[in-house]
């Protein structure tokens, strides 16, 4: 378990930074690892908490998601010249016992070069839906550890060294800085690089969800986004006329499921089928020249 980095990228999340690197201290006790906060905030108070649980803090006054993320790989690399593996999670979520052994045991044993882990979202009692129907509730393909042909996201990813030396810097891209695609970017590249990726099912971590993230309105606008990015770098590696059939397809079949379920009266379904055609619209609006601004605003 030596030369491992566990890398935190933040932003004016001080308590919530403060929760994670508490859950993260029996994970810490037996190994030699070490933890990295890159702040995009540039915050003391950030910085103290960091400090105060024995983590490297890193400020990255060039605002972005790849920018904190990429600050991230070069701290990992200063502090830890010969690290092996930097898992990546992010400010708003915490971990269960036992996680970064199983994350990194399954790297190991599946020799992966990306690693991914679940994400559970704890949803308040009252939640709609929608919310309970989202991706939002829970991160958690339908397979059990082992090879998979492609992720989701960069809360809860183990990423091997070895990856930064077959793709070379910038591991993320600022290019997909204000869209939030900087993740979807890494994996369509690294699976174009032949890289192996594999999930672990047992390595889970919790991200409660505030409540203004779970209306319906902030639901489908976030499918939407996600749509009007991946629809932009399916793209630059698919072409385009194989990723105007895509989303053509996927809206119809979403529209298509969503009439059944409602015939059935299969609420669930149709949220389901909601939020599909809110992301297949996005997907077709994002081909048509839109653009994803999800973390435009200085204060996203």
């Amino acid at each position: 378990m030596t030369g491992i980095v566990i890398g935190i990228p933040t932003f004016r999340r001080p308590r919530l930074l403060e929760r994670l690197l508490a859950s993260l201290a029996d994970e810490r006790r037996a190994r030699a690892v070490t933890v990295v906060v890159a702040d995009n905030a540039c915050d003391p108070l950030s910085a103290a908490i960091a400090r105060r649980h024995g983590a490297f803090y890193c400020p990255v006054p060039e605002r972005g998601l790849a920018a904190v993320r990429n600050g991230l790989v070069a701290a990992a690399t200063l502090h830890v010249p010969d690290w092996r593996w930097l898992a990546m999670l992010d400010d708003d979520g915490y971990v269960a016992p036992g996680w970064l052994a199983a994350l990194v045991g399954c790297g190991d044993g599946l020799d992966a070069d990306l690693v991914g882990g679940p994400v559970e979202g704890d949803l308040p009692a009252d939640a709609g839906r929608l919310a309970r129907n989202s991706i939002l509730a829970r991160r958690r393909p339908a397979t059990a550890s082992g090879v998979v042909p492609g992720l989701g996201g960069t809360q809860n990813l183990l990423i091997a060294r070895r990856l930064l030396d077959r793709l070379g810097p910038p591991l993320f891209r600022a290019a997909y800085d204000r869209s939030g695609g900087e993740d979807y970017d890494l994996f369509r590249r690294a699976a174009a690089a032949g890289a192996r990726m594999a999930w672990c099912a047992e390595a889970v971590v919790h991200e409660p969800v505030p409540p203004e993230q779970l209306r319906a309105a902030s639901l489908l606008a976030r499918y939407y986004s996600t749509g009007l990015y991946m629809a932009r770098i399916d793209r630059s590696f698919d072409g385009a006329a194989r990723t105007w059939s895509c989303a053509a397809r996927g809206l119809a079949g979403a529209a298509l499921r969503g009439l059944g379920a409602a015939l059935r009266r299969d609420w669930d379904a149709a949220a389901v089928a909601t939020l599909m055609l809110g992301h297949f619209g996005g997907r077709l609006a994002g081909l048509l020249g839109a653009r994803s601004d999800r973390y435009g605003a200085a204060d996203a």
